[in-house]
């Protein structure tokens, strides 16, 4: 059998729905008219959020609206069972119980199949082997277009993918990773993986050579990168980092965000960010979003909306004109002037239709 590629992502389907709190929306099908009236065609569902709720929600939305099938693009995930929040030591995952996970969701949907399917996380306990066989009898069955995996380590994706093509069988075509110019300086929920930081730079570079797609989720980093005063150096308060809180609560989410992304360098990275939204008419959001989007071409974007005008601010990204050439580490490394200047000369230079309002390297990724 031929392996099959599903090549980098195009336009407007690299930034996706993420629907894991559409329930909070006060008015969920009302959201998704708009995300589907303003052109998003792309949407991220899991089986665990809200334990099936959001797969839920949007199958009846389709139903409703009478939305082509063919007309949007599902991914959803799963492979966890009962686990909500990735315990290393949950249940251990068994084709039967994988294969139910798949019916059920597509009978929640109201589909027959999914564009892309994704184990939600990794379980080292199990061969790289079972994984991709599982995936390739989803794949057979006609229930997924493609398949991929969520918080993988690179190792890990690698063998996959080798043991995949050796064998002449559809390898992994995406791995779902965090990714934002918040550099988490921990563990951020359990059994997840970052490609922020530098290290990852040569794996970044693998992933685009073999066409593989990153679809990387909390970009705003839960809102540090969105909201320019949320959680202040002042505000923090760092006693609680040690702490041990049940998981889920309120407590535990809070502790496990401030302790991951609420440290200096992203503090510094913050103001920069600001400052350069300041010079170029754009939101704090906006340059966080166009930074992970200028890191690579393979690389799309979950955004989590609850309101319209949020939609307005990523889709409006895809017509901007993103360069790559200019890395801010802070102000005496390079004035944010020297960025400045660099994207006017190219704005000068560029096409009437096409736009370019911001350089958005901000250190190094």
């Amino acid at each position: 059998m031929k392996t099959v590629q599903m090549g980098v992502p195009q336009g407007s389907d690299r930034v996706v729905f993420g629907t894991a709190a559409i329930a909070q929306a006060t008015d969920p099908f009302g959201l998704l008219d708009a995300a589907y009236h303003k052109g998003v065609r792309r949407f991220d569902l899991a089986r665990t959020y809200g334990s099936g709720t959001s797969e839920k929600i949007f199958g009846e939305w389709m139903t409703s609206r009478c939305i082509d099938r063919d007309d949007v693009n599902i991914i959803t995930k799963g492979g966890m069972g009962d686990d909500k929040y990735g315990d290393p030591t949950r249940n251990l995952l068994t084709g039967s119980v994988l294969m139910g996970e798949v019916e059920a969701s597509l009978n929640t949907l109201g589909t027959d199949r999914v564009d892309m399917y994704m184990f939600h996380r990794d379980d080292p306990r199990l061969s790289v082997e079972q994984f991709v066989t599982w995936a390739n009898e989803i794949v057979l069955a006609g229930k997924a277009s493609s398949w991929g995996v969520s918080n993988w380590s690179f190792d890990r994706f690698c063998e996959a993918h080798r043991y995949a093509v050796s064998e002449g069988l559809h390898p992994p075509c995406a791995n779902s990773p965090q990714l934002s110019l918040a550099v988490p300086q921990c563990e951020i929920w359990p059994t997840t993986y970052s490609i922020s930081s530098q290290e990852h730079e040569s794996q970044i570079d693998w992933y685009e050579n073999n066409g593989v797609e990153l679809v990387c989720w909390e970009v705003l980093a839960k809102g540090f990168m969105a909201v320019p005063t949320l959680w202040s150096k002042e505000d923090v308060d760092r006693s609680t980092f040690d702490k041990t809180f049940e998981a889920g609560t309120n407590e535990w989410r809070l502790q496990r965000i401030q302790r991951a992304y609420c440290h200096l360098e992203n503090y510094r990275r913050r103001e920069a960010a600001i400052k350069i939204g300041e010079e170029f008419g754009l939101k704090l959001p906006q340059v966080a979003a166009l930074y992970a989007l200028s890191v690579r071409d393979n690389v799309s974007i979950i955004c989590g909306f609850l309101e319209p005008e949020h939609i307005d601010d990523m889709i409006g990204l895809e017509d901007l004109l993103l360069v790559k050439e200019c890395v801010l580490g802070d102000e005496e490394q390079l004035p944010i002037s020297n960025c400045i200047e660099t994207a006017k000369s190219v704005t000068e230079a560029a096409p009437a239709d096409a736009i370019v309002d911001a350089i958005v390297n901000i250190g190094v990724c």
